[in-house]
């Protein structure tokens, strides 16, 4: 082997190692923002968010508005699951039970029973 050769080779190895480090870090940070993303809406933000729209939902009409009441749960779940969508299978089953968790706690101890929404 010459040394031109030998050259090219630490050249492209260290170009390799180089890209390598970058990708790692990129991952890296995708993975932390997916996880705080996970974190702050899995169990917040869209619990909130569907039972103020079944809330709204039984407010307006209970009977007429089944559809709406049954997507006010399973929008924010499926949101949950494409939050988790990188995780292993048990958090994607268990975040999406959180979420609709909280947002059935939310319905009715804060919109039923706390401000007094729903049927009379």
């Amino acid at each position: 082997m010459s040394e031109r050769d030998e050259d090219f080779a630490v050249v492209a190895r260290t170009r390799i190692e180089a890209r390598n480090r970058e990708r790692d870090r990129k991952a890296a940070k995708r993975s932390r923002r997916e996880q705080i993303l996970l974190w702050l809406f899995a169990p917040l933000l869209l619990p909130a968010a569907g039972a103020a729209a079944a809330v709204a939902v039984i407010e307006a009409e209970p009977s007429a508005e089944v559809a709406l009441f049954v997507a006010a749960f399973l929008v924010p779940a499926a949101l949950t699951v494409c939050l988790a969508r990188r995780r292993g299978w048990l958090e994607r089953v268990a975040w999406p039970l959180v979420t609709v968790a909280a947002e059935l706690a939310l319905i009715f101890w804060v919109g039923l029973v706390a401000l007094g929404y729903g049927p009379d």
